[in-house]
């Protein structure tokens, strides 16, 4: 079986690509928005996946389905982020069955890799296995003429629960705390509207307003997800696990001394050290299920984004060669930093309180290469269009030092302004 990696030139934006790719079925775009960040220099965008697995459930032995959908492409050795393998996208309740199509996984034998670094993209391209040719993907990719669409929101978010009902779970959250049921739940609101159009186009306007590092695009049968993510969950490079959960948030602003003053103070803030560090140890706990030599090289980093500073924390461990890297990320799923600690609690109170799925928002998307490369990232900032609704979520950690005000304020500046892009 033979991989082929031709070189193409660079594109400023693939926005048309993506228009081009679009009808080949089951579009997908991990893209990076950010090309300073450490984590943003590669974006990847496939199509027509050789294979296509949806499931209503991610189960206990997942990892060995998707071992032997890696299979099908021998290994190759590379430095590239992708060279062909399994894309998935994971519902944050695919362990519950909550909710339908929740799990899914394609073996993508063709891609594009755009370096953001060295300013070049490569074709990579699996010969025998590919349904579509190298020649008309290649004029797709130079071809600076694409359909055009629109999108319109035929009315604006509006959240599913009033600030009464807000603070009434706020509250309830305290009184748990109090009672030593958890330390820390991570409580979402949901925001629904209407719209008509093409949601390409809506996530085209999410990616001009956002640097994440960790935009996803992935277009399926019954819905549509489009997601600008801070952050990263499980990531393996040579046998060696990293993981960056996000703990604590502050705004930006426009002034820079103001905007200098609010970094300083989220560095600074005891509660929100609190809160990653509660999250590191959890984090540190799920890899040891797989994993040794756990370390935490940085503690309490600041990350800046468009519309928010972010403490993050990194930490390191070694997986043994045996153990399948999407076994680490299936033991660790869903990430500590969207449930709460002790996780299994904090996620039966979440199933309490909130009185909606959370569907692709808090689960995952990920990537598996032939390389023997894995990365994923949690999907926050998102938003999933189905039958002319789009919903997003925005949520935070709840501690017993939380005010339903602050929480409330801090979920908007999470999601307000990509709101905003998408209404105006």
């Amino acid at each position: 079986m033979n991989l082929s990696i031709s070189e193409l030139p660079y594109l400023e934006s693939t926005n048309n690509l993506l228009s081009n790719l679009s009808e080949l079925g089951n579009l997908c775009g991990l893209e990076s928005a950010n090309g300073d960040h450490e984590n943003g220099r590669w974006s990847i965008i496939t199509a027509a996946p050789f294979k296509t697995i949806c499931k209503n459930a991610m189960g206990i032995d997942d990892w060995k389905e998707v071992e032997s959908l890696m299979k099908i492409l021998p290994h190759v050795e590379s430095d590239l982020p992708f060279t062909g393998g399994v894309i998935g996208h994971v519902n944050y309740s695919a362990s519950s069955e909550e909710s339908p199509k929740s799990v899914f996984y394609n073996l993508y034998t063709w891609a594009f890799i755009l370096d953001h670094l060295t300013k070049k993209t490569h074709l990579i391209y699996w010969n025998e296995l590919s349904t579509i040719s190298q020649g008309e993907l290649k004029d797709r990719y130079n071809s600076d003429i694409c359909s055009s669409h629109c999108f319109l929101m035929t009315s604006s978010f509006k959240p599913l629960w009033s600030r009464n009902t807000y603070n009434k779970k706020i509250h309830t959250i305290h009184n748990y705390i109090l009672s030593g049921d958890a330390y820390q739940i991570n409580l979402t609101q949901k925001f629904s509207g209407e719209y008509q159009g093409n949601p390409l186009e809506a996530y085209k306007r999410l990616k001009s307003q956002s640097n994440s590092p960790f935009l996803s695009y992935f277009e399926s049968k019954d819905r549509i997800l489009a997601s600008a993510s801070p952050e990263q969950f499980i990531e393996c490079k040579g046998g060696i696990v990293s993981t960056k959960p996000i703990k604590g948030t502050i705004p930006r602003s426009h002034n820079k001394d103001v905007d200098l003053n609010n970094m300083q103070s989220l560095q600074n803030s005891s509660k929100d050290q609190a809160e990653n560090l509660m999250i590191t140890d959890l984090l540190r706990n799920d890899l040891a299920k797989n994993c040794t030599n756990i370390k935490v090289p940085k503690l309490f980093s600041i990350e800046s984004f468009e519309t928010v500073h972010h403490l993050v924390t990194t930490i390191t461990a070694e997986k043994p060669k045996q153990i399948s890297a999407f076994k680490v990320f299936q033991d660790a799923f869903p990430g500590g930093s969207i449930t709460g600690t002790p996780k299994k609690r904090a996620m039966e109170i979440i199933s309490e309180l909130e009185d909606f799925s959370r569907d692709l928002y808090c689960g995952c998307s990920f990537l598996y290469s032939s390389n023997g490369k894995f990365n994923s990232n949690i999907l926050i900032r998102s938003f999933v269009f189905e039958n002319n609704k789009v919903h997003c979520w925005a949520g935070g950690a709840i501690t017993i030092d939380s005010t339903a005000e602050g929480e409330y304020q801090e979920s908007l500046d999470k999601i307000s302004r990509l709101m905003s892009t998408l209404e105006n």
